[in-house]
């Protein structure tokens, strides 16, 4: 699989675990979810980012490395 597009997976996985964790606070419930969500997507874009030949992603140049990561897998 693509380094860039686990990079991408790994950053959308954060704000899933925010969600998570507002709701088990609402409820007052313990964060497992989040817990797990906040492991997986720091591991999997943390993954991606080392092992990645050109060196570290920057963030400014996320925006572009999205779009340029689902051109290359959006079906013509």
């Amino acid at each position: 699989m693509d380094r860039d597009l686990l990079f991408l997976v790994g950053l959308v996985f954060l704000p899933l675990a925010f969600v998570a964790l507002v709701s088990a606070w609402a409820d007052r419930r313990r964060p497992w979810a989040a817990l797990i969500l906040v492991a997986v997507g720091l591991g999997v874009a943390a993954w991606a980012s080392l092992t990645n030949p050109a060196g570290s992603y920057d963030w400014r140049l996320i925006p572009d490395l999205a779009v340029e990561t689902i051109a290359r897998y959006w079906p013509r």
